[in-house]
């Protein structure tokens, strides 16, 4: 799941200064661009609170990463013990720890798995390893592995389009990167996409009122994608009227619940999608939980996509955090 990295400080308090905090928690362990280290989140490491002073008391430990030459570096973190995440920094983190030092970040490598997984193409320099966990208080050990390549890998671009040729603002997702073709609407790139391990990346695009497109292609590609309209669908969903509170922009909630078939509880693996924000409800359950921040009229739009089903869409607030999404099949649809 992605979301706004912690390791940032949004607001400055005098009581949370670089000074106040000490040298700690700002301290490092080299890290090679081809090694694995074991290690442990014991309890002793600093929390994410003690500089953003935001209420998030997860536990991490920093390493430093120099790379000599230019490369695609993939980072991974594994435990059994606790849900992991990772944050990828520059080196100005350590002396000057704003949000623009953050260069990538990562929940779930996949829908499979709680697992944390970075891909990222890197010129020479220095870098930061934030080892992180997802909830509060979590412990236990993890295995912290980075790998460089300069292996093959493929650019994915065009357009996506209405079968009448209207351009759509939708998310494009593939080997990890995402990005949303709404800036010009209809235009999408990714570049420098690793290939997996069979030669294949998958293409996934997901847009509000269509179906979900998901194509796995062998190579690089510029073509027009045309989206096929969801219709009218029946809901089993609760309507909810989500109130107006504008003091609460930016705000950072969670929200959770479970992906489900109609009115039954038939678990569904979905992509869900919140304010930018987006994880996969893939663990067997149908569960899923994002950490997100609410829009400036204090509100999150929940949108949820998976093959087979209509797509669906609602808007909640900071008062209604657990909802159980319930889809409708694609065969019920009428267009």
């Amino acid at each position: 799941m992605n979301r706004i990295p912690r390791l940032v400080i949004s607001v400055l308090l005098a009581s949370y200064s670089l000074v106040a905090l000490g040298a700690d928690c700002f301290s490092t362990t080299p890290i090679g661009p081809n090694q694995t280290i074991a290690a442990s989140l014991d309890g002793s490491e600093c929390f994410v609170d003690d500089f953003t002073g935001d209420g998030d008391f997860t536990y991490y430990d920093l390493y430093s990463l120099t790379l000599s030459s230019a490369s695609t570096l993939t980072i991974t973190m594994e435990s059994s013990s606790f849900d992991t995440y990772l944050v990828l920094l520059s080196e100005t983190f350590l002396t000057n720890p704003v949000p623009s030092t953050v260069i990538a970040e990562n929940d779930d490598a996949d829908f499979s798995t709680t697992n944390s997984e970075i891909i990222v193409d890197l010129g020479p320099g220095k870098y930061i390893v934030a080892a992180n966990s997802f909830f509060d208080y979590e412990t236990g050990p993890y295995v912290l592995k980075t790998m460089t390549s300069n292996d093959a890998s493929v650019d994915l671009g065009g357009t996506i389009k209405t079968i009448n040729g209207q351009d759509i603002c939708a998310m494009v997702l593939a080997s990890g990167k995402y990005m949303f073709s709404c800036s010009p609407i209809g235009v999408f790139s990714l570049t420098d996409l690793p290939l997996e391990n069979n030669g294949t990346v998958k293409r996934q695009i997901y847009a509000d009122g269509f179906f979900p497109k998901v194509d796995v292609l062998t190579g690089s590609s510029n073509e027009a994608v045309v989206m096929t309209q969801s219709g009218t669908c029946p809901s089993y969903n609760v309507n909810y009227d989500s109130g107006f509170y504008p003091g609460s922009a930016g705000k950072r909630i969670y929200i959770a619940g479970k992906v489900l078939v109609q009115d039954g509880q038939t678990p569904i693996c979905a992509m869900v999608l919140a304010n930018g924000q987006y994880t996969f409800s893939c663990d067997g359950t149908g569960s899923y939980m994002l950490r997100i921040p609410l829009d400036t009229n204090g509100r999150f739009k929940l949108q949820v996509y998976a093959d087979g089903f209509a797509p669906t869409i609602q808007t909640f607030d900071e008062y209604k955090t657990t909802n159980n999404v319930r889809m409708a099949r694609a065969v019920e649809c009428q267009n």
